[in-house]
Order: C-alpha cells, then sequence, then structure tokens
C-alpha cells in the first residue's frame, strides 16, 4: 500500500490521518468532535472531507485502518478469586486488551455485587479463578450466579481449568454466550493473558463494533483490517516505538502517558526487573507490554478528582513553577477545576488558565505514572532489612512519550510530563529518572501502532517524524 487512511473514532473526537508508505512520512490530519449519539458516519465523513481537502487525494479510495473508543470504548467487568492474584490478572488482561473495566468483583458473588455487575451493563464479563488444580468452589459459584442473572453479556471462562468445563455447561445451559479459554492464573508465578486477549478482540469486532453502530463506517471505507480498540493500537505504537523492528532500532523501554478529559492512560514496554542488585520481587509478576487507566485523573470530568487528590496547596506550588508570577488562592484554583468540570470543552483563555492547566496535567501524570509503577519497601528478615519490590521498576526507561491535549495544544509541554521523573532523589523510587521526553505533538500515536500490522517499517518510520523531542 502507497498510501493508508488511518481513523480513530474517538468518545470525544474522531481523527484522522492519511499517511504515506512509500516514503514514509504524514500527508494530512485531521480530526472533528465525534457524532456517536446520532451518527457516528456524520463525524467520518466530515473527517475524510478535510483529508481530502487538505491533500487533494479521494481518500475514499485509499486503504484504511480504523480504531475505536466511541460509546465508552470497551467495557468489561473482571471476576477473580482473591483479590491480588487471579482478579489482578483478570484486570491486567482486559485493561492490555484495550478494555475499559467498569466492575472488578473477588471472592464470591453476592446478590449485592451480581445486581451491580448487571447494572454496569458490561460488554464481555471475564470470569477468572483459581489456578489450576486449586480452588474449584469459588469459579463454580460464580458461574452458577452469573447463569441465574439477567445479564446478556458474553461470558469468557479463564480459570482453573479442572472446572472450566462444568463452568461453560452451567452458563451454556442458561443461554449465555460463553467463551472458553485456557486459565490466566494457570500457576500463582505465571499469567497467560494471550488467548484471553485473543478472544475479547473476536468479540470487539464481531459483536461490538456492530452494537455501537461503528460498523456503519465499513460503508465510507475501503477497510484493509479489522477495527479495533483504540488502546490497543496505542500499545502496539508503544511496542514499536520501543523496540524497533528488524532492521531499525527503538528507543529502548518506553512509557506513553495520554492525558485525556476524562481519564489519563499510561502504557509501558519494560520488563520491569529491579534494576539494583539485592531487591526481592513480590507479588503477581508484571506483564512487559502493560497498560493502566486512571479513571479518576482526567483534565476536565475529573479535574476536581485532581484537586481533591494532590491539594489546592500542592497545585499552587505547581502553577507558580509553571512560570505563573501572580499569587492565586487555594479558591482560584478549586472555582477554575469546578467550572472547566462542568464545562468540558473549555479551552484556556488567560494566562492564569493555562498555569491552571499545566498544574492539572503535571499532577495527573505523576499520580497516574506513580500508580503504574511499582513500589520499593524496606522489611525486616531474621537476615536483617531487604528490599521488597511490587510492580515494575521503570526507574531506567529510555523514553517517555506524552499524548493529549493539555501537552499537545498548552506552552509548556516538558513541564507537564516532567511529572513523571523521580525528581525527590528518594533512594527507593522506581520511577523514571534521565529519559528522553518526546510529544505526540499531532496525535498520530494510534495510526502509528494501526500501520504496524501491516507495515511496521513506515510505521517506525512516521513514528520517528512524529514524535518530536522536548
Amino acid at each position: 500500500m502507497d498510501r493508508v487512511v488511518a481513523i480513530d473514532f474517538g468518545s470525544t473526537y474522531t481523527k484522522g490521518v492519511l499517511l504515506d508508505c512509500g516514503s514514509p512520512g504524514i500527508i494530512a490530519v485531521a480530526y472533528t468532535p465525534s457524532t456517536v449519539a446520532t451518527d457516528i458516519t456524520i463525524g467520518l465523513r466530515r473527517v475524510l472531507a478535510e483529508l481530502r481537502d487538505r491533500s487533494g487525494v479521494d481518500v475514499r479510495r485509499v486503504p484504511a485502518l480504523a480504531c475505536s473508543s466511541a460509546a465508552g470504548g470497551l467495557r468489561i467487568a473482571v471476576i477473580g478469586l482473591v483479590p491480588a492474584l487471579s482478579l489482578e490478572a483478570a484486570q491486567r488482561a482486559a485493561l492490555g486488551a484495550g478494555a475499559r473495566i467498569v466492575g472488578a468483583y473477588g471472592y464470591k458473588l453476592t446478590a449485592r455485587t451480581l445486581g451491580e455487575l448487571v447494572r454496569t451493563q458490561p460488554d464481555i464479563v471475564l470470569l477468572a479463578g483459581g489456578t489450576d488444580g486449586g480452588d474449584e468452589q469459588n469459579i463454580l459459584h460464580n458461574a452458577a450466579a452469573l447463569a441465574s442473572s439477567p445479564s446478556s453479556a458474553p461470558v469468557i471462562v479463564a480459570g482453573n481449568e479442572c472446572v472450566l468445563q462444568e463452568c461453560v455447561a452451567l452458563l451454556r445451559n442458561a443461554g449465555k454466550t460463553v467463551l472458553p479459554a485456557s486459565n490466566l492464573l494457570p500457576e500463582i508465578d505465571r499469567i497467560e493473558a494471550a488467548p484471553v486477549h485473543d478472544i475479547i478482540r473476536e468479540l470487539f469486532i464481531g459483536r461490538i463494533t456492530h452494537a455501537k453502530g461503528i460498523d456503519r463506517a465499513r460503508h465510507h471505507l475501503d477497510l484493509a483490517g479489522d477495527i479495533i480498540p483504540t488502546p490497543s493500537a496505542v500499545l502496539e505504537a508503544t511496542r514499536l516505538v520501543a523496540e524497533g523492528t528488524d532492521d531499525a532500532s527503538g528507543l529502548g523501554d518506553t512509557i506513553v502517558v495520554d492525558v485525556g478529559g476524562a481519564t489519563t492512560d499510561v502504557y509501558s514496554i519494560a520488563s520491569g526487573a529491579p534494576s539494583r542488585p539485592g531487591v526481592i520481587t513480590r507479588g503477581l509478576p508484571e506483564l512487559r507490554r502493560k497498560r493502566t487507566v486512571e479513571g479518576d485523573l482526567g483534565m476536565r470530568v475529573n479535574a476536581l478528582s485532581i484537586v481533591e487528590r494532590c491539594g489546592c496547596g500542592n497545585l499552587l506550588e505547581l502553577v507558580v513553577s509553571a512560570g505563573y508570577p501572580a499569587p492565586l488562592a487555594a479558591a482560584d484554583m478549586s472555582a477554575y477545576a469546578a467550572r472547566i468540570s462542568e464545562r468540558t470543552d473549555h479551552l484556556p483563555a488567560s494566562d492564569a488558565e493555562r498555569a491552571f492547566d499545566d498544574a492539572l496535567g503535571r499532577a495527573a501524570v505523576r499520580t497516574a505514572v506513580r500508580r503504574h509503577a511499582g513500589k520499593l519497601r524496606e522489611i525486616y528478615t531474621a537476615a536483617g532489612f531487604v528490599l521488597v519490590q511490587e510492580g515494575k521498576d521503570l526507574s531506567s526507561v529510555a523514553a517517555i512519550v506524552g499524548v493529549g491535549g493539555v501537552l499537545a495544544h498548552g506552552g509548556n509541554a516538558r513541564f507537564v510530563l516532567e511529572g513523571a521523573l523521580d525528581q525527590s532523589g528518594d533512594p527507593h523510587s522506581v520511577l523514571p529518572r534521565e529519559p528522553a521526553l518526546y510529544l505526540d505533538k499531532r496525535y498520530v500515536l494510534y495510526a502509528v501502532g494501526l500501520l504496524s500490522t501491516v507495515s511496521p517499517k513506515a510505521a517506525l518510520a512516521i513514528a520517528r517524524e512524529a514524535l518530536m523531542p522536548l
């Protein structure tokens, strides 16, 4: 393919980019508010018309690749046994497949928790629990509870293989759509997420896009592949940027931070192994490809949540650090956060508001990356104090890429993205220390991920053009 159109159907914006694959580069970029509530193709047609006007190319005849997080994205409820083990494994698998977790339930489902699950109206239910040969009763109880519930969501069963067929039979006999998978947590220290990822992808392609009307886009695009979840495309782009191709090196271990209006998503490609000798790891093994979503850290919808978690005093210190010279009161910060949480399309209209946005963005980045990374703590043993690591050690990552409006359209992208760094000098910190910082200023990382599935060499070249060093 000499040229490709990449489309992202977002909940807020529908975005498109026309890519040259022969002499790899970006020909044109366009975006418009999404029209999910009415007809998703209205926004698509506007994007295609803008790409045509900017490039002079009849883009409807160009092969297209597409991803979507429209209508809230892929909604999934996860069920496991022990919160720190099978439930945690299920959540990691769901997030890695590009889903948004709308409910997470450990141990046995009760009437109350089952009612909560049904009210969330998930697109998919992921039922896990028990290592192979381990606990059987919990997952059998939960399968029976789901079988008796009014939920119509397809159920992926990925728990103890000793009772897999029994769980499947309980659900199928109740008329549920059931998809069996190998155990997510076959052993206490091993996560096998790939089979679940494959099933979630097939469900998204075959059912979810149709249910949400996204597949109507096929009438306006010459689709060369399946429509996939947008986070999956971004995670694939992160992998390509980090690892490169057979004949071109990548940046090395990489983090992508996407600061959105409602959430802040963090992606990492890194083993997360301890970077110093003598550290003991504890908990589930980390996936090299990891994604987390912080639903309480959004630049607009959840601005008040950022203020609550970080405190007005700390945020005002960041406002000063962002370069705003005049003194401001805590009430100013709270009032601004309240206003933009109601008017989510608000753009900063003064130096003070731009400084407020930069402070909120830096706080969101800092909190999200801290949650995504692991932590070190000292514990006392018979042999003395030892350091125990839970989660990923990201202190040595080579690069951090920033995505989002506060980064692309604000005036202080480096200041915002530096929130991810370890600047405390804490010897127990596992946050990045000296990575190179980059900005996806034109919002094309999703397109890089889509293109990488058919032309990784061209996708990497376009990523190198698109990512602006800070």
